[in-house]
């Protein structure tokens, strides 16, 4: 009776969201770890009427404990690893990350990029595991227009290599025929493992600005091919690993997010939080940042620069209800809602993010995080709250905090940069 009670009630509070679940018997012990993509649907599938392919597993699960992941990608290596650790009763063993697809960068002096199903030999790069290897591939193709790295075995320092058609269409850029430096390559490799880790908005930027110039100039068959690797890159979004593999464990064992969930009495799990800050001198070049955080982990492709609009001096409260107003002032802004909005200050810059909200009407809960003391202020209440200094919730609190500061202060300085060199060039 005990599990009829408790399992509907965990099954309703359960988020759409990626990550691992474990599932638990009478006694509070480990007997099946699995991944999803929707931990929601997943889960609820184990109990309804012929839902489980395993039915002697569904008839022992009193309880269950979810880990929200970064990505479906993050969710497999999370998956694997704690497999390892609890080796549950109900799980076939897992071999390794060789089951699964990984893009490898070889340690060489011109490296080749590979997708490889291998064990790791300690000293190549690698990112993934991945689950697509058909999406993955034509991923790699993609930026290979744009980062002309190798792709064959070849020893380079071993004998020499012809330049093949990789090389005359424009997807390698030749190092075996001598055609580039070693210096030269390997600023290119640097840009394709900044693609690995995630760090691909720009080219999503340059997608759409060539869209955009494609239907200007009535070029819809270009407009629509362009489409398509937009919505290549949107779906590899999701399946990018943020973490490693002992960062994944530690965040595990913390389960930060659903700890941070009842401590701000939020009601549910903050899987997305945005944190916003402003930056300025003397009310000179204001702008403000806004960064975003799934399951943990900085999602940068999400991440938005303002250029304050305000004109009236110095004010950090006017300033915070600018930038919301702005996040939320279209349908397409409105696209995807955080689960938390985070400000830099205190209580009056909370008060101004709650009221922006509600006159937006955006059901978003917010608080604050002050740096003096590290206060955390929620709405409605009379006193900060002051969370353990060593507690994982905090400290998920202070990256968010801290990467909108970095990040607005940034812009800040790149802004201020490009004025006096303009003033500079002006005088000269």
């Amino acid at each position: 009776m005990k599990r009829k009670r408790k399992i509907p009630e965990k099954l309703g509070d359960t988020p759409d969201i990626p990550g691992v679940y474990l599932m638990k018997d009478r006694k509070g012990s480990v007997i099946y770890i699995g991944k999803a993509v929707s931990l929601k649907r997943r889960i609820a599938s184990y109990f309804r009427p012929s839902g489980s392919a395993n039915p002697s597993l569904a008839e022992n699960i009193a309880d269950f404990d979810i880990i929200p992941a970064a990505s479906e990608a993050e969710a497999l290596i999370l998956e694997n690893s704690l497999i390892k650790k609890h080796r549950p009763k109900y799980n076939v063993d897992m071999k390794d990350d060789k089951s699964y697809p990984l893009v490898k960068i070889t340690a060489e002096k011109f490296p080749s990029l590979l997708i490889v199903r291998e064990k790791k030999d300690g000293r190549s790069l690698y990112f993934g595991p991945f689950t697509n290897v058909e999406l993955l591939k034509g991923i790699i193709k993609f930026i290979r227009r744009y980062y002309p790295v190798r792709n064959c075995r070849h020893n380079l320092d071993r004998k020499k290599v012809r330049l093949c058609t990789q090389y005359h269409i424009g997807r390698c850029s030749g190092p075996c025929g001598g055609k580039i430096s070693e210096k030269e390559y390997g600023d290119i490799v640097r840009g394709m493992a900044a693609f690995f880790r995630g760090n691909y908005g720009e080219f999503a930027k340059k997608l759409k600005r060539q869209m955009a110039a494609a239907v200007k100039n009535l070029d819809f068959e270009k407009a629509q091919e362009i489409k398509k690797r937009l919505f290549m890159l949107e779906d590899m979004r999701g399946r990018f690993p943020l973490r490693d593999e002992k960062s994944l464990l530690l965040y595990s064992e913390s389960n930060v997010l659903e700890k941070l969930g009842k401590t701000l009495k939020l009601g549910k799990i903050p899987y997305h939080i945005e944190g916003y800050d402003v930056s300025n001198i003397s009310g000179v070049y204001a702008t403000a940042g806004k960064v975003s955080f799934k399951g943990g982990a900085a999602d940068k492709c999400n991440y938005r620069k303002y250029r304050i609009r305000w004109s009236g001096g110095i004010d950090d409260c006017r300033m915070i209800e600018e930038v919301l107003m702005r996040r939320f002032d279209s349908e397409e802004e409105r696209k995807e809602i955080p689960d938390l909005i985070l400000v830099d200050g205190g209580r009056g810059q909370l008060n101004a993010a709650v009221k922006t909200l509600r006159k937006m009407k955006a059901a978003v809960p917010a608080v604050s995080l002050a740096k003096r003391a590290e206060d955390v202020y929620l709405p409605g209440g009379k006193t900060p709250l002051r969370l353990k200094e060593d507690s994982p919730e905090l400290h998920l609190l202070q990256a968010v905090r801290d990467e909108a500061h970095r990040f607005a202060v940034s812009y800040h300085r790149k802004l201020r940069v490009k004025d006096v060199r303009f003033a500079a060039e002006k005088k000269a």
